[in-house]
């Protein structure tokens, strides 16, 4: 007999056709990158009986309605995996890449921290919003060309971009701007649920998932470690798959890009780069549930409602700044920009949150080694239905510099 042993497992998600029922296609399904995880379980409510029998014995209670819940835990890297379960999660879809030719603008003219163009408009025509990651290519200034820039401000004819980011370069018509890919919340949510597949490789034996929604993502960043996500699901129902049937889904793709670390990343408050944060949490909560119905051991569907963002800043304290937002009540922007480390084009994953502000702030008094630390719990929420000029209606913005697969 074999035993299984705790790593030698893989887990595959693909989107279902049906929600609950399992996929008829076996390809096309996309491996996750896990590190040690809960991963996924199939739970039944117990029915006791409460009779009061002669014998003073209780009797055998019964096993009903069925719940899937759980969670992976992943070290964070561009495309794959990370795409599909951030689009399930936002409800909406993938923005595809947008090149903008420096002919198309006349010319384009480049400064320190700007792009200005001659003609066209950058919001109106291009579709340029605040927040967004862009790359130049083809510039006659090499060190603009490939790099991974953060639009903090954005008018009809200038974008733009953290001081100190660009070389100056005349106006000129050779060149091209690419907006990276990008997702936002849905006027009109889009619901996906997915067939999840644990394989136990030892045993060659896998139990599916059916009806999955993702429901949570937890992002964690700290120095001198890898930035860290959790995926919890809710689901309807499990099959437990025999050896020979087992694993279900067939070769299953699965990204090689590096895992991403904290110390790779640039965190900006209001378009202006931070570096004295030292930890980032930022958490995204779907309101979910099954629910039971008679003659059915399985809810019919997983019921997603409002989603919720919330978060926490720690950082070294300067002086009083922080606590001046928490008194006045001040909103401010929020965007972390997370790199692979190789030479450009580097791959990339970028958060924008358009309106944050601090619900809490506590720095212990005095004691302790090293700095004084301030931990801001952050109130994050969204932007109007009709958003301020440059801006989208939505209550966060990721890119990704991966192309759809």
């Amino acid at each position: 007999m074999s035993y299984q042993t705790a790593g030698n497992v893989l887990v595959a998600i693909r989107a279902e056709t049906t929600t609950g029922v399992a996929c008829t296609t076996v390809t096309g399904a996309t491996q996750l990158r896990i590190t040690d995880s809960p991963g996924l379980k199939l739970n039944r409510a117990v029915v006791q009986s409460e009779e009061n029998r002669a014998d003073g014995l209780r009797t055998m209670g019964r096993l009903g309605y069925k719940t899937i819940d759980g969670s992976y835990n992943a070290e964070l890297s561009a495309g794959g995996a990370t795409d599909i379960l951030i689009e399930a999660l936002m409800r909406s879809t993938w923005a595809t890449n947008v090149a903008i030719s420096f002919l198309s603008m006349t010319t384009v003219a480049v400064a320190t921290n700007e792009i200005v163009a001659a003609a066209s408009d950058w919001i109106a025509t291009e579709g340029v919003r605040v927040g967004d990651v862009f790359r130049l290519t083809g510039t006659d200034v090499v060190t603009n060309n490939d790099i991974n820039l953060r639009v903090t401000a954005v008018s009809s004819a200038t974008i733009n971009v953290p001081a100190g980011s660009l070389t100056t370069l005349a106006a000129a018509a050779t060149g091209t701007l690419t907006i990276l890919r990008k997702l936002i919340s849905a006027a009109t949510p889009t619901r996906r649920s997915f067939n999840v597949e644990q394989y136990d490789k030892d045993t060659d034996l896998s139990e599916l998932f059916l009806g999955c929604r993702v429901v949570g993502f937890n992002l964690s960043c700290k120095p001198g470690q890898m930035a860290t996500v959790q995926y919890t699901l809710l689901g309807m129902d499990r099959t437990a798959l025999a050896t020979g049937t087992s694993p279900y889904f067939t070769s299953p793709s699965l990204t090689t890009g590096l895992g991403m670390i904290a110390d790779d990343s640039a965190i900006y408050v209001d378009g202006v780069a931070v570096t004295d944060f030292n930890g980032f949490d930022l958490t995204f909560t779907l309101a979910a549930a099954g629910e039971p119905v008679i003659g059915s051991l399985t809810t019919p569907d997983i019921f997603d409602n409002d989603l919720t963002v919330s978060g926490t800043i720690s950082g070294l304290r300067e002086d009083f700044t922080y606590i001046g937002y928490y008194d006045a009540e001040q909103e401010f922007e929020l965007s972390i920009l997370l790199e692979e480390e190789e030479t450009a084009p580097k791959a990339c994953l970028g958060i924008y949150l358009p309106r944050v502000k601090i619900q809490a702030l506590d720095a212990p008094f005095g004691g302790g080694d090293g700095a004084k630390v301030e931990t801001r719990e952050l109130m994050i929420g969204p932007q109007p239905a009709v958003a301020a000029t440059g801006h989208d209606a939505t209550i966060a913005a990721f890119h990704t510099s991966e192309l759809a697969s």
